[in-house]
């Protein structure tokens, strides 16, 4: 992967967890993966983990789109 790899946005999810189990997916087939929480913060507060205002992005390589869809079962 190059320094100058693009990131795209893959899914959004509710909450840092559903985010960390898909990202632990993506870990397991060996795909590079970033989890953005968008600066938020979940709806009662720091510390809370369900859900955010804003979602939490899962974002990879744009080379990667496909082969994470497909390890996701997205589409």
């Amino acid at each position: 992967m190059s320094s100058d790899c693009i990131w795209k946005v893959i899914a959004t999810y509710n909450s840092l967890m559903e985010a960390e189990i898909a990202a632990g997916r993506l870990d397991h087939v060996g795909i590079p993966r970033r989890i953005d929480q968008r600066g938020g913060v979940g709806l009662f507060g720091p510390g809370h983990g369900g859900s955010t205002v804003r979602g939490i992005a899962l974002l990879v390589p744009d080379e990667q789109i496909e082969a994470a869809r497909e390890a996701l079962d997205l589409e």
